[in-house]
Parts: C-alpha cells; structure tokens; sequence
C-alpha cells in the first residue's frame, strides 16, 4: 500500500512538472516568451484558474485526476507520463 508521504511526493512531483512545462512551453498556445498562464490554461482545460493555481503551489495540499493531468498534457503537448517523471530542471 503506498503511503501519504509517497502519495505527497507524487502529487508535488506533478505539481512542479506542470508549472515547469507551463512556463517553458512551445505549443500553439504559449506568449511571445513560450509561456501559457495560469488562466489560459484553466480555460482550454475546463477547469478554474483557482484549480491551477493550487495544483502549482507548494503550500497547498490539492488532489486532482488524472483526467485534469491528461487535459494539461493535451494543452501543453506534453507526454502524459513526463508529469510522473523526477526532473531536474536546473541543469
């Protein structure tokens, strides 16, 4: 059975995944600057600005399915199971 400590990391994993590929994106949807915000991706995956906002944050706890998780990675081109991988950005 997994735990709520590792069922926290996975959460926090993704969360950070989709902030990154939000920020450093080249879909059709991005800004001059390759970005999509926070209320444009709400809006082309149904869901509210609030839900993204928190799914990002690191302070709150927010749940989410998968089906918002497969609606993000539509949006951002993104493969869906890159979301579940442990990245290091900084490099």
């Amino acid at each position: 059975m997994i735990t709520n400590e590792e069922l926290d990391q996975i959460f926090l994993r993704i969360s950070r995944n989709i902030k990154y590929y939000r920020i450093h994106n080249n879909s059709k949807y991005t800004d001059r600057y390759g970005r999509i915000t926070q209320e444009k991706l709400a809006e082309l995956c149904d869901v509210s600005r609030t839900l993204i906002s928190n799914i990002e944050s690191e302070k709150v706890k927010q749940t989410f399915s998968i089906t918002v998780v497969a609606s993000i990675s539509k949006v951002l081109n993104i493969p869906f199971e890159e979301f579940f991988k442990e990245h290091d950005f900084t490099k």
